[in-house]
């Protein structure tokens, strides 16, 4: 990265003071992917690090089982995520996550891919209105429900996971998700899956 980011003293003071209070798992993580210096707490450059809080708006990350893995050591947690706010596009796959609560404001999210991971709850995206596709498939998901306010969605996985319910959709997402694959998921109702697609018109697709 060879950007020249202008900031002030205290908008680099914060800064500073956010990598070094950030877990190492993070620091490890942000050094693979976005500086590209490899498996390594060291603080990167102040122009680098102010490109990433302020600039930066896609991240990827990948664990070692992935396909395409760029990082050595699963992600446990999405704490590195905060206050990344302008993020659009993120993928972290293939990890260690049980949960998603550090993403309740990101509200500018459109592209959100999660899968083969072990969330259990999507508790924390609600916020995100804008969010047009979420990958979550290969989880130990119970609920749909916090996509309940997210009508922008166009497509949606989550199979593997294990929904009993599949409340949380309704006719308001209807219009919008044409992509919407749920099967299989061992746990879930068959009568669950005729009520949406009666009932609101959504059709339940498999893989």
């Amino acid at each position: 990265m060879n950007f020249i980011i202008k900031t002030t003293s205290s908008e680099l003071q914060r800064a500073r003071r956010w990598w070094r209070e950030l877990e190492l798992q993070w620091k490890m993580a942000y050094n693979e992917v976005v500086f590209e210096s490899g498996p390594t707490a060291e603080p990167p450059h102040d122009d680098q690090l102010m490109l990433l809080l302020l600039n930066i708006d896609t991240l990827r990350f990948a664990g070692p089982l992935a396909m395409h893995p760029n990082v050595t050591t699963p992600l446990t947690n999405l704490s590195g995520l905060i206050p990344l706010y302008h993020l659009r596009f993120l993928s972290v796959s293939d990890m260690a996550l049980s949960g998603v609560t550090e993403l309740v404001r990101h509200t500018e999210l459109r592209h959100l891919f999660l899968h083969n991971n072990r969330i259990t709850s999507l508790k924390g995206i609600e916020g995100a209105t804008h969010l047009e596709s979420l990958f979550v498939q290969h989880n130990r998901l119970t609920s749909l429900a916090p996509v309940a306010g997210l009508t922008r969605l166009h497509t949606l996985y989550a199979t593997h996971n294990h929904l009993t319910s599949l409340a949380g959709l309704t006719e308001g997402h209807a219009d919008r998700l044409r992509h919407f694959h749920i099967l299989p998921n061992d746990h879930l109702p068959h009568r669950e899956i005729i009520r949406l697609q009666n009932g609101a018109g959504i059709l339940c697709r498999t893989g």
